[in-house]
Parts: structure tokens; sequence; C-alpha cells
């Protein structure tokens, strides 16, 4: 087999291979005896079709049937006699086969970058001390019994500030409906049924404090301004009026911090539920605090080397970063055309964490080849069972599914790199904050 490899870009090559012609003959007539024993063929007995009479028949389906045998197996052959670490699937390009000569065709691959490894060991890494205060135990106090707060219909006073107010509004702005001038910005625009927490700055700077004394069925013109750094970029610096209507008033009542408050979170008192908080908010802090750690090495083994990165790899993980943004936004309320407002935005933000993701990834692929980092099987396996127990997936589905999806390896190699950041943290040189 020849083969000639071509640099077509950073990270691409194109492989032109030429399989001999006594070496495509010899599959040739393996495939024939193939056909000869299971392909019927009127008027002669299984098996016994002479072999002149297949090929004339069946030409197209034994050149067809070489070409999928042999085009793998060449290419993967054509990779291990140049030593290529190929990290995308061959682009297989002309196919030139013509009877009793040698079959040729390209393939073009991304392949990992060459590069040498920076210093690894020894870095110096700040980790913030963990320390958890009783007023910070407070305050998570605080926000447990917000998410047990009821809201009471007050009826007999108008609106103060710390209430809520039901309100149905619909703003226009330079004569507009705000939504003909920013189709993004769609709740800015008209909403039937809204929460207002009066409060300074609340919705819109200035707009909670002509409503208060407002009562019930009352109707107000409120003016508002945005400001010039708004995030709907077509309002920015723009003035609008609001014609509110108050359909409610509600005010928020807290529960007790008591005893009876732990035992709907399952301890037997305030001092238990505390020490519970506490012990939580250490654990979070200390994963924090390691998390960042993890960062500052990554960080700083970024800085410390350049080098080129294959498209595929930045663009999947481009695509993947993008889809999870968008995801976010989404389960925070946002609406199609905002998001869509931010393409750009998030496409810029996508494609430079993917190729910070991606670097860091063949910089600490490097090091555990290094260092002989590796996860055996029987590991590898036991975090599959654990991934199957938090999806509350059957273990067989859940593997065929992930072996299907070639998602078994990918967690091979986060838990090498994990193993790999472990590593580097144990050698850093960590001064405490």
């Amino acid at each position: 087999m020849n083969v000639t490899v071509e640099n077509v870009a950073a990270c691409r090559k194109k492989l032109n291979i030429e399989i001999p012609a006594d070496e495509v003959a010899r599959e040739w007539k393996d495939i024939l005896k193939e056909f000869q024993k299971f392909t019927p063929i009127p008027g002669f007995r299984a098996g016994h079709a002479p072999i002149p009479v297949l090929e004339r028949k069946y030409t197209k389906e034994i050149s067809d049937e070489i070409q999928r045998k042999l085009i793998p197996q060449s290419f993967r052959e054509a990779i291990a006699k140049e030593k290529l670490k190929v990290v995308s699937m061959p682009q297989i390009g002309e196919v030139k086969f013509v009877r009793n000569e040698p079959l040729r065709f390209d393939a073009t691959v991304d392949v990992a970058p060459e590069f040498a490894l920076p210093t690894y060991k020894g870095l110096k890494v700040k980790k913030k001390k963990v320390e958890v205060k009783d007023e910070d135990v407070n305050n998570a106090l605080t926000m447990l019994s917000e998410q047990m707060a009821s809201f009471n219909d007050i009826a007999d006073r108008g609106l103060a500030l710390g209430d809520f107010a039901v309100i149905s509004y619909t703003g226009v702005c330079e004569g507009k409906p705000i939504a003909e001038i920013a189709p993004s910005a769609k709740p800015l625009s008209e909403n039937k049924q809204f929460w207002l927490l009066m409060a300074k700055d609340s919705f819109l700077p200035g707009f909670c404090e002509p409503l208060v004394g407002a009562k019930i069925g009352d109707k107000k013109e409120v003016p508002a301004s945005f400001p010039k750094d708004f995030r709907v970029k077509e309002l920015a610096e723009k003035k609008a009026t609001y014609s509110v209507e108050i359909l409610g008033l509600k005010e928020k009542k807290l529960p007790a911090l008591d005893d009876a408050f732990a035992a709907s979170y399952k301890a037997k008192d305030m001092a238990e539920l505390k020490e519970r908080i506490k012990e939580n908010m250490v654990r979070e802090r200390g994963n924090q605090s390691e998390h960042d750690v993890r960062n500052q090495i990554v960080e700083q083994l970024l800085k410390a080397v350049s080098f080129d990165l294959p498209d595929s790899m930045v663009q999947a993980e481009t695509q993947n970063t993008m889809l999870d943004i968008v995801r976010e936004n989404q389960m925070r309320g946002m609406g199609e055309d905002a998001i869509r407002g931010k393409s750009k935005e998030i496409l810029d933000f996508a494609q430079q964490s993917a190729k910070d993701k991606v670097r860091a990834s063949f910089i600490l692929s490097r090091v555990a080849s290094e260092e002989n980092v590796k996860v055996k099987d029987e590991e590898l396996q036991q975090e599959i069972v654990q991934a199957a127990e938090r999806a509350h997936k059957p273990l067989r589905e859940f593997v065929q599914k992930m072996q299907e999806s070639g998602e078994i390896e990918s967690i091979r190699e986060q838990m090498t790199i994990a193993r790999t950041l472990d590593l580097l943290v144990t050698n850093a040189i960590v001064e405490s904050e």
C-alpha cells in the first residue's frame, strides 16, 4: 500500500492511498467465492454457478463490496503507518477503481496538534479559606423562609413599597407599541397578569413610585426612561409611556423562624437546622474552592502554550456550548426573540469557550500520557453504573444508548482529565488566602 500525506491546513491532512492491484485482485477472488456459495443463479445448483457468469451479473455489487471492505481497512493501516493521531471521522474523497488496476482514494482528517508541553508541576495557585459565619447561615435561613412565603390579598389600602402589585400594562414608545420597535422585547410591551414587586428600579427605573397609593381598579399612565446601557439596544436612551391597571394587591408574609419551621425541613429544632445549613455551606464552599484551584491551573496552562486546533473539534464544541447557553436562558424565562437578539454575543462567547476547552483537553491529555494517568475498565464500569442510577435509567438500556452515541470513551476521557487535574493540584504550590 502506498500512502502520501498532504498538509491541507493546520491540524488537517489529506491522505492519498493506493492499494496495489494484486491485493485488490485477491480480494476480488475471495468475494467471488462468497458470491458463488450464497448467490442463486437460475439453471445452476447452489454453489456451482460459473465464475464468469457471476462476474458479468454482479460486477457492480462485487466492486461495491471491495470498496466497502478495503477502504476503511487500508485507511486504518495508513493512519498506523504514518503515526497520525486522528481526531475526526475521515472525509473520503474521490475513489478511483478499475478492474485489474490499483484502488485509489483520498481521505481528509483532522489530527491532534503538536506542541511542547509547558511546565505543569509546581504551579502557584491561591486557595480561598473556607469559612461560614453566623450571618451567612442567617441569610440562608432568610432565603429558605422566602421560599415558603405566603401572599395575602389586601383590599383596604393603596399600594406601598414592599407590596406585590398584580397589574396589566401596555407600553408605547415614539407613538408605537414597544414590540414594533423592539420585537425581541415583547414582555416589555404588554402583559395581562404581571406580578410587580414594588421596589426602587423594579421592572424599569422609576416605574413603581408613581403607583404608590393606587388601589385595585385604578388606572395610571406611568412614564419610563430606558437607560443608556439598557439590555435591549433598540430601546436604549428612549422614553416610553405605560398604561397600567391595578388588578390586585398582595402583601408578602414570611413564616416565623421557629422549631415548627425547622420541622418543615425535617430538623428537630432550629439549632439542628442551622447546623445542617452550615455543614452544607462548608461543603459547597469547599468544593467551590477546589474548583477555583483547578481553574487557576487550567488558566496558567492555557497562557503558557498556544497552538492550532482542529476545526471539527472547535465547531462541535461551539455547537454544544451554544445549545447549553440557549437552554439555560430558556430555563430563566428568556423568550426566543430575546435569545435571537443576542445570537452574535452567544456565538462569540461559545467560540472562545470552545477553543479554551479544546486546547485545555489536549494539554491535559498530553500530561496524562506523560504521567501515565489511566482509568481501569472496572473503574469506568463503576462510573457508568452510577451515571445510570443518577439518570434513573435501566443499566442495560443506558449502556446501549451510550455505546450507540460513543459516549463511553468520552466518559473515560473525562475521568482521565479529572485525575490529571488532581495530580496537578497535588503538585501545585498552594497559598491560602
